[in-house]
């Protein structure tokens, strides 16, 4: 059995960080180890949270017990990490394990904010840029204001985002990149597509990047860029490193997985205001969407991870429309 490390946040209620990466990954057959970066109530899109974060001297002790007992990893993936001391010692102990174990797969998702907005400290960017320096990561996952913060440039065009991903690749020999979301707004298929997003694919000393078109749906989740990346380390760890076709299985999930998410949200809403409700005629939008800092509507759209298990261990990559640029 395959043994994963997941640093990322915990949360007592709700679906995101290792509680939307865990299950899914022991489901698919996984070990799965959790250092928890911060113990909350819910997720921040309530609009309120309780709870605190781990302290630097209790995340240096984690990985020090760890070495007692002689764990070992064939994979470590890296979610929200709300500090840049946090980051500079998670940085100074994947250099160890990596050592011990030079097959360690190592995915880090640079969890900093989403449309222009930072949700961790300021100088966590100088941090991500330090740990990716060190040349150990082998994919990250980042959205497109999250590369935008790793590049120093706004990516408002295709040739923009090519730039940024070569960037990437030379100055930090980043060998894999998924960006997990890019604006409909950059029109990267010839027809304009603004109702949708993109997921571009980026492996080192290749010419192009693959990019995937998919349809958005009007709520606000959370979570998502979580399980994304954890449905994303067994996908490409199945197919032996092939990126595209690993992308390609995990949308197809994720599309089911927001689908069931959205529906069962929408239905629950109109049961509990006593709304007849009738998917085929009514408009979803003008129901209920789940909107960040608002807890009434949020509470009705965390992610559906049990209730999404039949999904997990697809391998169809689905009907989504694909380019290269």
């Amino acid at each position: 059995m395959k043994s994963v490390l997941s640093v990322q946040s915990h949360v007592v209620h709700g679906y995101v960080g290792g509680r939307a990466a865990t299950f899914p990954l022991q489901y698919l057959g996984w070990e799965v180890d959790n250092i928890n970066t911060v113990n909350f109530s819910n997720h921040t899109g309530y609009g309120r949270v309780e709870g605190s974060s781990l302290l630097n001297a209790e995340m240096q002790s984690l990985f020090e017990g760890l070495q007692n007992i002689s764990c070992r990893y064939d994979a470590i993936i890296l979610g929200y990490i709300p500090t840049p001391s946090l980051i500079d010692i998670l940085a100074q102990n994947i250099v160890l394990m990596k050592k011990d174990n030079p097959a360690l797969i190592y995915i880090c998702d640079t969890v900093m904010g989403d449309q222009g907005h930072l949700y961790v400290d300021d100088l966590c960017v100088k941090a991500y840029k330090s740990l990716l320096a060190s040349g150990l990561v082998d994919l990250i996952t980042p959205n497109q204001f999250e590369l935008e913060l790793l590049c120093d440039f706004a990516i408002d065009s295709a040739d923009s985002l090519k730039n940024a991903l070569k960037f990437i690749h030379s100055k930090y020999d980043v060998k894999h990149i998924v960006v997990s979301s890019l604006s409909g707004f950059l029109s990267l298929f010839n027809d304009g597509c603004n109702d949708f997003i993109y997921c571009a694919v980026s492996t080192k000393d290749e010419d192009t990047v693959e990019v995937y078109l998919i349809p958005e749906i009007k709520s606000y989740f959370t979570g998502v860029g979580d399980l994304f990346t954890a449905l994303l380390l067994d996908k490409f760890t199945r197919n032996s490193g092939n990126l595209p076709l690993a992308v390609g299985q995990v949308l197809n999930i994720m599309s089911h997985v927001l689908k069931l998410t959205h529906t069962t949200g929408i239905d629950e809403f109109c049961r509990s205001k006593g709304i007849n409700y009738d998917p085929m005629t009514s408009n979803d939008e003008e129901i209920i969407q789940g909107t960040i800092n608002d807890g009434e509507t949020m509470k009705f759209f965390e992610l559906r991870v049990i209730e999404s298990r039949m999904f997990y261990d697809l391998t169809e990559i689905g009907d989504f429309r694909q380019t290269t640029i």
